[in-house]
């Protein structure tokens, strides 16, 4: 099955349904990360560690596919013409990531209180010369997870060479994709052991474009073989989804052993989420993922099972950009109700992914729908008269002017 009769189109702008249907689940993913890292014991619980290795993989997929999703866009064109390139890059990325930037300012400085809502802000540090030095900071290092955006924003930087040397130079993608595990295995030893004459640390390392060539350069590699990707994919099902299973066990294995056999430190995926020891069961679950996409948006499921996953997926770009803003209250309110002492972790975790997402959700739906949504959320503005589900058509008309919604979107093509 090529990957073409999943896509649809209008105008000059073309989208792959299945690769949307994977931004929910992706974000899923992200929430449950970030959501593990404020409630669970990472530092007394096996549990607890292993599904923060097994959640981590968004953050890669984030940037395969949005990768991919770029060069796809671009695959029927010569090369990149700069001036739109950067003015639809930054509409849809630069934007969003300034305007979070300022938002997460002030909860960054928050100070707790005995009264609800247990938070309030320092004005007065906020508006001085430290809290313009933390805001030029945050920007420039990126916000918690605001640096997947950053991170992309570098690629951008380097996309329009990268795009133009490999559709010109189409039988050296495999000597690209084996330099670029090599890269990804070794890059990380080298910058933490000081061996390029610097060392860098875990943070930075996290927000360098060079840290994920695998990924961002696989991303790229991939769209220009979409199609032959796709339909390896979907016959061998099978044997992927059990690839990744098995890959999960070796890092697993490592975090809990890893004191008795006396395993590296960069090795050990519980300390560095960069360790090599993951990489395959990352690219494994980036690929269930994507067969989890092509899922949802077969024809056998029902109406209102593609129209909840388009759903997610328009608001996918939102509920991303804020949902630190639900965890970051939830954990202080569940602090304050002494709810983090009686409820089980599992519990309190499974609870606050779904109430962040689901926040998250209707934040994205209902800013969609005033003139902030390019710049909050990420999307073109939407009628209010397609809030409710029933009011809405399945497949979306889209304009020309379209500039997409954020940077898993084919909007250049």
């Amino acid at each position: 099955m090529s990957a073409d009769p999943a896509m649809t189109s209008s105008g000059t702008r073309k989208r792959l349904e299945h690769v949307d249907a994977m931004r929910p689940i992706k974000q899923t993913a992200v929430i449950a990360t970030h959501a593990l890292i404020f409630f669970a014991p990472l530092s007394t619980s096996f549990a607890a560690g292993a599904l923060l290795t097994l959640t981590h993989f968004s953050r890669e997929a984030f940037l395969f596919v949005s990768a991919c999703m770029l060069a796809y866009s671009y695959r029927t064109h010569a090369s990149v013409k700069i001036a739109p390139y950067w003015r639809r890059r930054f509409i849809s990325v630069g934007v969003p990531y300034l305007v979070w930037t300022l938002v997460y300012l002030p909860i960054s400085v928050m100070v707790p209180t005995s009264r609800f809502p247990y938070e309030r802000v320092p004005w007065g540090t906020v508006f001085s010369l430290h809290g313009l030095h933390d805001l030029l900071f945050a920007i420039t290092t990126g916000y918690y997870h605001l640096y997947f955006l950053l991170v992309l924003l570098e690629f951008y930087v380097i996309f329009p060479l990268v795009f133009t040397l490999l559709r010109r130079h189409p039988s050296s993608h495999l000597l690209v994709m084996v330099f670029a595990l090599l890269w990804q295995i070794f890059w990380d030893y080298l910058v933490r052991h000081g061996h390029p004459s610097f060392v860098l640390s875990g943070k930075i390392e996290t927000r360098l474009v060079f840290s994920y060539p695998l990924y961002l350069l696989g991303g790229v590699v991939a769209a220009f073989h979409l199609d032959a990707l796709h339909d390896w994919l979907r016959r061998h099902v099978r044997t992927v989804v059990v690839g990744t299973v098995a890959s999960a066990v070796v890092p697993l294995l490592i975090d809990a052993f890893h004191r008795r056999l006396h395993v590296p430190p960069y090795l050990v995926p519980g300390g560095n989420p960069f360790s090599p020891l993951v990489i395959p069961y990352d690219v494994g679950a980036i690929f269930c993922v994507y067969l989890f996409g092509v899922y949802l948006v077969s024809p056998r499921r029902s109406s209102r099972t593609r129209a909840i996953t388009q759903s997610g997926s328009d608001a996918a770009y939102g509920i991303y950009l804020s949902q630190i803003v639900w965890i970051v209250f939830l954990h202080r309110w569940a602090h304050a109700w002494g709810i983090s002492r009686h409820v089980p972790w599992p519990v309190l975790l499974l609870v606050v992914v779904v109430v962040a997402y689901l926040a998250g959700f209707l934040f994205s739906a209902l800013v969609a729908r005033t003139p902030l949504a390019r710049a909050v959320v990420g999307r073109s503005r939407v009628p209010w008269s397609t809030l409710l589900p029933h009011l809405r058509s399945y497949v979306v008309p889209v304009r020309r002017d379209e500039h997409g919604a954020g940077p898993m979107d084919l909007s250049d093509a």
